[in-house]
C-alpha cells in the first residue's frame, strides 16, 4: 500500500473513502435542523418548509466529455459540478437546500484529490447554506463520472419558468456572454494565447462559473415573466423559452454584453462565442418594460449586472424564430438550436 497523499481509492476502499470525504466537509453543510437524517443511512430524510414548493435538478459531468483532468484542478472541478446545478436552481427563482452526490470512479484516483474535489463543493455550499446529505460511490470502468442532485425551495407565487414570455417583454441577460467558450478555446490552444494577461480570467470563467442564486430570487420577485440559465449558449437556449412561450424574439447583436478581452484575443470568433458559446451559466430572462428600471436598480444593489439585449415579438408562422439585428440595423432570421449530446 502506498503512503501519505498517494493512497488510491482502490487501496482505501469504498466505505473508508466515504468516511474520509464526509470528514473533509465543514459541519454546517453536513447537518442542519431540517435534515432529520443525513449521511450514514440508506437515505437522507429532509423536512421541507411548509407551504413552499420543491425544485429539483440534476447534472452529470463525465471525464473527457464535460471536463479533462489535464485542464482543471480538483477543487475547481468540485466547484463546477455543484455550480451547474445551483445555476438551474437560480433560474427557477429558488434557493438551494439539500444536495446529494454520486461519484463514478475507476479506483486509481488519489484519495486526497477527491477530498480536494469535496472542498471545492464545500466552498460553494457554505455560501449558499446548502447541505450535502449523502449520495453514492460506484465503480466506473474507464472514466470519472460526477453527478449531483440539488433540491431547492421557493414560494408558490415566485416560481420562474420558461413559458411566461409575452410579446413586448424585454429580453435580458446577466453578466457577460462568451467568456466560458473563450476560456475553453484557450485551454485547447497551442499557439501561446494562454500567456496573454487576460487569459486567466477567461479560463476561470470556464472552470468556476458563478451561479446567480440571489439574482434569480430577485427576478422572481420583481416581475420577470420567464427565465433559464445559459448552458448551451444564447442561440441554443433562447429558443427553449420561445417554444415554451409560443413567441419569437429579436436580439440586437451590439447589445449583447461581452468582455473586451474576448474580442481582443479572438477577433474572428468572438461573435460565435457571444451568441453560441456554452457554459456561461448566466441567467437569460424576460421582463415587461415597466419593471426594468426598478429591477436594474435592485440588481445593481446586490452586485449583479443585467443588460437588455432584445425583445419578445409575436410568433409569425408555425414555429418561433430568432431574428438577429446587426449593428447596421439589418434583420435576419438565424439558425438557433440547442446543443444535442447525441447530435
Amino acid at each position: 500500500m502506498t503512503g501519505g497523499n498517494q493512497l488510491t481509492v482502490a487501496e482505501l476502499g469504498e466505505f473508508r473513502l466515504i468516511d474520509r470525504l464526509v470528514e473533509s466537509l465543514p459541519s454546517e453543510i453536513v447537518a442542519r435542523p431540517h435534515l432529520s437524517i443525513g449521511v450514514g443511512d440508506d437515505a437522507a430524510v429532509w423536512s421541507p418548509t411548509p407551504g413552499r414548493l420543491c425544485v429539483i435538478t440534476t447534472d452529470t459531468l463525465i471525464e473527457d466529455v464535460h471536463f479533462r483532468p489535464a485542464w482543471t484542478d480538483w477543487r475547481s472541478l468540485g466547484h463546477k459540478m455543484l455550480a451547474v446545478n445551483l445555476s438551474d436552481i437560480a433560474a427557477m427563482g429558488a434557493e438551494p437546500v439539500v444536495a446529494t452526490v454520486t461519484l463514478g470512479l475507476t479506483g486509481s484516483e488519489l484519495v486526497e484529490d477527491l477530498v480536494t474535489l469535496y472542498l471545492g463543493m464545500a466552498d460553494l455550499a457554505v455560501g449558499h447554506r446548502l447541505v450535502i446529505a449523502g449520495g453514492d460511490i460506484v465503480r466506473s470502468p474507464s472514466a470519472v463520472t460526477l453527478s449531483v442532485t440539488v433540491v431547492g425551495e421557493t414560494d408558490p407565487g415566485y416560481l420562474l419558468t420558461r413559458n411566461g414570455a409575452r410579446a413586448g417583454d424585454l429580453i435580458a441577460v446577466s453578466g457577460t456572454l462568451g467568456a466560458s467558450a473563450a476560456g475553453l478555446a484557450l485551454l485547447e490552444d497551442t499557439s501561446g494565447l494562454k500567456s496573454a494577461r487576460t487569459a486567466g480570467l477567461l479560463i476561470g470563467a470556464h472552470l468556476r462559473p458563478i451561479p446567480r442564486i440571489e439574482l434569480g430570487n430577485l427576478l422572481a420577485r420583481s416581475g420577470a415573466t420567464s427565465a433559464m440559465d445559459l448552458s448551451d449558449g444564447l442561440l441554443g437556449d433562447l429558443p427553449k423559452i420561445l417554444v415554451a412561450s409560443r413567441v419569437s424574439a429579436e436580439i440586437h447583436e451590439n447589445q449583447v454584453p461581452i468582455l473586451p478581452s474576448v474580442r481582443a484575443l479572438f477577433p474572428d470568433r468572438f461573435q460565435e462565442f457571444m451568441l453560441s458559446g456554452g457554459e456561461d451559466y448566466e441567467l437569460l430572462f424576460t421582463v415587461p418594460p415597466g419593471f426594468w428600471k426598478s429591477l436594474a436598480q435592485e440588481a445593481k444593489r446586490i452586485g449583479s449586472t443585467i443588460t437588455v439585449i432584445g425583445r419578445v415579438v409575436p410568433i409569425d408562422g408555425a414555429d418561433p424564430e430568432v431574428y438577429l439585428i446587426s449593428p447596421n440595423e439589418s434583420r435576419r432570421a438565424v439558425d438557433a438550436s440547442a446543443f444535442d449530446h447525441f447530435g
